[in-house]
């Protein structure tokens, strides 16, 4: 089992650098506990920064008294602000100190869930800030890769060069693991289970009912064990409403509560328009593998029974959808995920890039791959805009089944080689 014992650097810290150049404030936003306070800590310690946490009730009952004075406290400095979700009304103070001074790299603010958006908050801050939103370790920073992980450009270059494949049993303990930085520190499955379920204790009792201004929705943790249980699916509110027993209102605004705390990640239909037949309903999952099987008590061992194979083969997806998600954050190819059903037929990723051009994935929770696959990936989605169609596999081999056809390992994602070589 895979134990985490040193503090990561994570790929998109020469990005937080380029944007505290640019912009005079710079937002890092994601689920509590994926790394935010230490990835601003990496890319401060070196430079002239005051940082304030306002998990400090003191510090956050200042900022409540004298908000204008509160930012303006390290003047000529960057001001870095932890859990600035504690007082989102601060934003209008950050608004009018940045209209007096548009200097890059004035304040850095993290925050746990999407305070910009709530209602308590005093200003977007739209045209003030830039917005890094940071997700729970990728499997090539986990393993302290140099050159991030860039799996589209590599596949648009012709995904050249040898892989070094992980081996069917280290990919499976990937997914089961997920990326949260802390749980990946915990020596053993059941120390790794306790954190999980603190975790999800505190933000239910704490963080939820906190964002929703006291009006704690109490059917949340039922909501993220469902979700857990499904591994990624189709978001059909009718039926989960009345899975949980609310109104289809009640479960909007549950998952609106679940999205701001960067708790549930959601992939887009593709095709919207183009055929009456086309399912438009978005996927859904949470933000982490290794936090969803947790919540199932989902084990290695278990996802090779017959009872936990075909739940694996969704967390699989669930996981690789991650993965590419949180490449978008550096990629040098630019490109948004989707999902593409007709009838009872589908594809689970679709990458569309800025041009139009499409990149079609099929993933597979199994060490080989039914016949037919890449017909069916043809057949759904033919035409010049598709340059790959790719079937990735819990496999090792690597195969170029015909132009832009590609047989590839899971572990592809992150144990490519460069783009470039």
């Amino acid at each position: 089992m895979f134990t985490l014992n040193t503090e990561v650097k994570r790929h998109c810290s020469g990005l937080l650098g380029e944007m505290l150049d640019e912009s005079p404030i710079v937002v890092i936003q994601g689920a509590r506990q994926v790394g935010k306070s230490t990835l601003a800590r990496q890319v401060t310690e070196r430079c002239d920064a005051w940082s304030v946490s306002l998990d400090d009730t003191d510090v956050a009952a200042l900022a409540r008294s004298d908000p204008r004075g509160f930012v303006g406290q390290a003047p000529g400095r960057l001001l870095v602000l932890d859990e600035a979700q504690r007082e989102p009304t601060l934003t209008l103070a950050l608004k009018m100190a940045v209209d007096r001074n548009r200097r890059p790299g004035q304040f850095l603010i993290t925050g746990s869930a999407d305070f910009l958006r709530l209602k308590t908050t005093g200003d977007s801050l739209a045209g003030r800030a830039e917005i890094l939103t940071l997700r729970p370790l990728s499997m090539g920073e986990l393993q302290q890769r140099r050159t991030p992980e860039d799996w589209v450009s590599w596949i648009l270059a012709g995904a050249p060069g040898r892989i070094q494949a992980e081996s069917p049993e280290a990919t499976r303990e990937c997914i089961i693991s997920g990326g949260y930085p802390l749980a990946l520190s915990r020596r053993t499955p059941a120390s790794r289970q306790r954190w999980f379920n603190g975790y999800l204790q505190s933000i239910v009792t704490k963080d939820a009912e906190e964002l929703s201004g006291g009006d704690f929705p109490g059917k949340l943790p039922q909501l993220l064990r469902l979700l857990a249980a499904e591994g990624v699916s189709e978001y059909v509110a009718a039926k989960m409403a009345r899975h949980l027993g609310v109104s289809e209102k009640t479960l909007g605004g549950y998952f609106d509560l679940a999205h701001a705390m960067y708790l549930v990640e959601a992939l887009p239909a593709w095709g919207v328009g183009i055929s009456k037949r086309v399912i438009r309903r978005p996927k859904v999952s949470l933000v982490d593998s290794g936090l969803a099987a947790v919540s199932v008590g989902m084990t290695v061992e278990k996802s090779r029974l017959v009872g936990g194979m075909e739940y694996f083969g969704a967390l699989t997806e669930q996981f690789v959808a991650g993965e590419l998600r949180k490449q978008r954050e550096w990629t040098a190819s630019p490109f948004d995920l989707y999902h593409y059903r007709h009838r009872d037929q589908e594809v689970d990723i679709v990458i569309e890039l800025p041009d139009g051009r499409l990149i079609l994935v099929e993933v597979k929770s199994g060490l080989s791959v039914p016949k037919g696959t890449f017909a069916k990936l043809e057949q759904l989605i033919p035409g010049d805009r598709v340059v790959a169609r790719v079937v990735l596999y819990l496999g090792e081999q690597s195969l170029k089944i015909a132009p832009g056809n590609y047989l590839l390992p899971i572990s592809s994602l992150w144990t490519h080689p460069d783009s470039a070589s």
